[in-house]
């Protein structure tokens, strides 16, 4: 257990989304007792400064290859550098063969089983056998796995499941944007998203997937495909300070479909893109059934609110039965008002 309850926190990973969770644990007060990262001017820095308090934490940040894990004494590890499982395996194996349990940004993380069965079968083996516990978790957690398992709550008859979403791919960073697909002619587009999986593919499908599963049902197909969001308009790019023609690429809308063996289905159209002005994030979950309902969260201040999450989830990781927990299993978030 973490000592007098505030959680004794790592990161691994201080770019944008782990810094902010930096400042997050620092104004709670939650102990921070290690850093690393990738080989870079970052090392040998003090997390405090590179977070922008204007005063050091006393906190190193140590080349992740060569630290010593098990000098940090942590009892949670954050992690946030791939979505992928497979990219970020090294560092979950630092980590819990020291006996540090993990909370990981990746999008794969939220639901292993979702996406990489096999890797997600090995992280369950180590973490059972180091006496530790694994989940994903960020703005997802709230936003979109919670809020389609509480509006299926007061149904008596479900028939289809809709999820709906607009993310703004400006709200990260200029890599990120890209990733979506933003500035790319519909050829380029058809070639690095729509054809391969590249960075962003069939991460998306997991999360009605995730949603389904959560409520009990047996899945027996979920696809995934992409194509380019398009404007018959001239468009605006902060990022890139220049305006997109027609016929370039916004971003990415992603068409997810997911069958289930007792008849229930469940679609989602999820656009990552540029958004007009006067346009704000918001996801929405339509059920139809009896007596149906939709339920519609509108998100601010995107990178905060998914550190936040990183944070307020580690209490719960550390409480947890050893191996992979999804979020569904571990209750709805907390902001852990009292540590």
């Amino acid at each position: 257990m973490a000592s007098q309850n505030k959680p004794k926190l790592a990161f691994c990973g201080v770019g944008q989304y782990g810094l902010e969770a930096v400042r997050i644990a620092a104004a709670k007060g939650w102990p921070i007792v290690g850093a690393v990262n990738r080989a870079g001017d970052k090392i040998g820095k003090d997390l405090g400064r590179l977070a922008g308090l204007d005063r050091d934490l006393g906190v190193i940040v140590q080349d992740i290859e060569t630290a010593d894990y098990k000098s940090f004494g942590a009892d949670v590890g954050i992690v946030a550098i791939f979505d992928r499982l497979a990219g970020n395996l090294p560092v979950y194996e630092r980590l819990m063969n020291a006996g540090i349990n993990v909370v990981c940004h990746g999008a794969e993380a939220y639901f292993p089983w979702g996406s990489d069965t096999k890797t997600g079968a090995y992280i369950d083996d180590l973490a059972k056998r180091n006496g530790v516990s694994f989940m994903g978790t960020g703005i997802w957690d709230y936003s979109r796995i919670w809020a389609g398992i509480l509006a299926a709550g007061p149904q008596t008859r479900i028939d289809t499941f809709f999820h709906r979403s607009i993310t703004d791919a400006e709200a990260a960073n200029l890599t990120m944007m890209k990733v979506c697909g933003v500035g790319m002619t519909q050829d380029e587009y058809a070639e690095k998203m729509s054809r391969i999986e590249g960075i962003i593919g069939n991460l998306y499908k997991t999360i009605p997937h995730q949603v389904l599963w959560a409520l009990g049902y047996d899945i027996t197909r979920c696809e995934e495909r992409r194509e380019p969001v398009l404007s018959d308009e001239p468009t605006y790019c902060r990022l890139l300070d220049e305006t997109l023609a027609p016929g370039i690429s916004l971003g990415t809308r992603i068409i997810a479909e997911v069958e289930t063996k007792q008849g229930v289905t469940a679609a989602a159209h999820i656009e990552l893109r540029i958004l007009p002005k006067g346009e704000n994030e918001h996801m929405v979950w339509t059920i139809n059934g009896m007596p149906g309902a939709k339920v519609r969260v509108d998100r601010q201040h995107a990178v905060h609110s998914s550190a936040a999450c990183l944070i307020h989830r580690a209490p719960d990781i550390i409480a947890a039965a050893p191996g992979i927990q999804v979020l569904s299993k571990l209750g709805v978030l907390s902001p852990h008002l009292g540590l």
